[in-house]
């Protein structure tokens, strides 16, 4: 009795097999389910559902390029706002600053106000 499987295999064998198994594949009466998997969609077949594909493609583009015009707006907003905090807390030190320089001023004219006495 002949054994079932070979033990050691050449190349060639290998090589055939996987050429006997694409070729099987995509033989002309396979069903349009596997057709669509291993060749991809065609053309023809696709027509009306093809223009729905690029309308909503196109809406798609569309969301997207409003996506990135706001994330620019976003972007640029928060740049605005870093720079008035800025300016907020500049005014704020100039503001404590003078405060201070005027409390010392005023007890300066206080004291010479009273050595006039």
């Amino acid at each position: 009795m002949p054994p079932k499987f070979k033990r050691h295999l050449n190349d060639d064998d290998v090589t055939g097999s996987v050429k006997s198994e694409r070729r099987n594949l995509l033989e002309d009466d396979s069903d349009e389910e596997e057709d669509f998997f291993l060749r991809g969609p065609s053309g023809p077949r696709f027509g009306p559902r093809n223009e729905k594909i690029k309308h909503v493609q196109n809406q798609v583009d569309e969301v997207i390029d409003v996506m990135q015009e706001n994330i620019t707006k976003v972007i640029e907003r928060g740049e605005r706002l870093d720079e008035l905090q800025d300016k907020s807390e500049s005014l704020s030190d100039n503001a404590t600053a003078f405060s201070n320089r005027s409390k010392q001023l005023r007890r300066q004219m206080w004291w010479r106000g009273c050595k006039f006495l």
